[in-house]
């Protein structure tokens, strides 16, 4: 009867040493492609520039919709703040509340990004609209 026991654990320990080996080849494989592509991304974000938009407290509690280029890459919530590098070039920003009872038309704003620089926007209300400023 020991040695059935002894048996059955050695085997599970074997088990677990093997998922354990397992795990660490799969992890040190998606680092490694993670090392390997990591000049790739410092490259294009030295090609990029950064957009931040603040969302104004005096929205309350309305969540603020983000888009550029028409893909809807945010949605900002009370006390939270939309911060990304954004490549260089042209794009147009969208912002819109979410939840849009009033019919609020979406405010739009066109940016050209240049490598390096950031642009800092406060996402606001007016009238019924949302706006960047």
């Amino acid at each position: 009867m020991l040695k059935s026991y002894l048996d059955r654990n050695r085997r599970i320990f074997v088990l677990a040493v093997l998922c354990a080996a397992f795990a660490f080849v799969v992890h040190e494989g998606v680092s490694g492609a993670d090392k390997s592509s990591a000049p790739a991304k410092q490259q294009q974000n030295q090609q990029a520039g950064r957009l931040i938009i603040v969302r104004s407290f005096k929205l309350g509690s309305v969540v603020v919709g983000v888009s550029i280029d028409g893909k809807e890459v945010a949605k900002i919530n009370f006390g939270n703040t939309y911060d990304a590098p954004l490549a260089a070039g042209p794009h147009l920003i969208t912002v819109v509340p979410l939840g849009n009872r009033e019919h609020a038309q979406p405010g739009q704003t066109r940016l050209t990004v240049q490598p390096g620089q950031t642009y800092k926007f406060t996402a606001t209300q007016s009238d019924v609209s949302i706006v960047l400023k």
